[in-house]
């Protein structure tokens, strides 16, 4: 197990040597401050390009510019050729109603049934202990 950490490092370290060579120091890398203006005099001294928005070149608002206008008009041609009168109204226009008010009127249903009986109950009470 140790040869095989002691392995594990060699070649960790010649990794690391590798990307070291090929990125070429860190004499190469060149900064671009953007909305920043270094304070560091080291940082002052270098060549830095401070990019402006003219730099930047095109944004997303300069491409999508006409998109919106486009797309509103795509719809409504879409809906002038698509709308159908019949299609968009429901069969029966009163299945709202119907499906908002059931669980109310199954309750109201229960209570006149009990209502009832206990009229018949109260008009003709000798014929039910008759019975």
């Amino acid at each position: 197990m140790d040869e095989a950490s002691k392995k594990r490092k060699e070649r960790l370290e010649q990794l690391k040597k590798r990307k070291l060579e090929s990125a070429g120091g860190d004499d190469s890398v060149s900064m671009s401050f953007r909305n920043y203006t270094p304070t560091n005099e080291s940082l002052k001294n270098q060549e830095s390009k401070i990019t402006t928005p003219a730099d930047i070149g095109d944004t997303v608002e300069k491409k999508m510019e006409g998109v919106v206008e486009k797309v509103i008009q795509e719809e409504d041609e879409k809906r002038a050729k698509d709308v159908d009168i019949f299609t968009l109204a429901p069969k029966k226009p009163n299945w709202d109603l119907k499906r908002d008010i059931e669980p109310k009127l199954l309750k109201l249903e229960k209570k006149t049934r009990a209502a009832v009986i206990e009229l018949i109950r109260k008009e003709r009470p000798q014929d039910l202990s008759m019975a």
